[in-house]
């Protein structure tokens, strides 16, 4: 395998995050109606908004009091009662985030805060933003369209935030991977439905973010591929990364081994305590 795709893979599974913060980022077009319209949207929200329970953070005293079989997540659960609106605390949290303003901001983390998703993690705030962005990725695709909705609390876990994102972007410049020149097509990605979530602490601060797992790989034109990964796929770089794919962990480790292109998890020693899993970037998740 040649080092350039080595290489790509290992900051593609970093990209992921590095990208939600990127001035790339290009709210969806706003809906211009008459009033007429906007009187019929609005009884139409109301009746969806009966109905629905996508954002109810009332808890069920039963499912409140369980128990996580996983450690983690049972640690992250801190006093069960948080002082401020997780919600309108997260809404707030990725808009800036689109708009590439929290990148700087170090007082919105918890010192032992951690990043994880599908192939990349547990990896701190330090690694995750020092690490480099060689892919081209924002010359390639500068107007990436990021539709964040759906924000839940966990009825388990009330500093937990989940909401899902939608990402299209229009392959618009030839994408340079590392000296590898993949042509612009000037076709859309779309990619399917993703969900993320965000933990909070008791001091409002952020702890926890699992980012990109597919909802749906059915969904859109990048096989199942969301994120960095769909819009690599789009350009024409298809990359078989998995979770539980023992080859594709097997490159990661590899990469690590040749070093100089970023980290995809955070080494042992500089990973929070609180952190108990053994598993890392595509390993197969813990059986607890």
């Amino acid at each position: 395998m040649r080092f350039n795709s080595i290489a790509i893979i290992q900051v593609a599974a970093v990209a992921v995050a590095q990208f939600q913060s990127s001035s790339a980022f290009v709210a969806p077009a706003p809906h211009h109606i008459n009033r007429n319209e906007l009187r019929a949207e609005t009884i139409s929200a109301e009746t969806i908004s009966a109905e629905t329970t996508s954002t109810d953070t009332t808890a069920n005293p039963s499912t409140a009091k369980r128990v996580s079989k996983s450690p983690i997540f049972e640690y992250l659960k801190f006093d069960g009662a948080p002082t401020f609106d997780v919600i309108e605390k997260t809404k707030a949290y990725v808009e800036s985030q689109q708009l590439g303003e929290n990148g700087a901001d170090k007082e919105l983390y918890d010192k032992d805060y951690v990043l994880r998703g599908p192939v990349i993690g547990p990896i701190n705030r330090e690694d995750l933003f020092g690490s480099q962005n060689g892919l081209g990725l924002r010359d390639a695709f500068p107007n990436v369209e990021i539709d964040s909705f759906g924000y839940t609390v966990d009825p388990e876990n009330p500093y937990r935030c989940l909401y899902f994102q939608r990402w299209r972007a229009v392959h618009e410049n030839d994408l340079d991977a590392y000296g590898d020149i993949y042509p612009a097509t000037g076709t859309e990605a779309e990619m399917p439905v993703s969900v993320f979530s965000v933990v909070w602490t008791p001091e409002e601060k952020v702890i926890y973010e699992q980012v990109g797992a597919v909802v749906d790989r059915l969904e859109g034109n990048t096989q199942g591929k969301a994120a960095v990964f769909g819009l690599l796929h789009h350009a024409g770089l298809k990359l078989n990364a998995n979770p539980g794919d023992g080859v594709f962990a097997f490159i990661q480790r590899l990469a690590h081994v040749i070093g100089g292109r970023g980290r995809s998890w955070s080494r042992k020693n500089d990973v929070p305590g609180w952190w108990v899993s053994k598993s890392k970037g595509a390993d197969a998740s813990d059986q607890w």
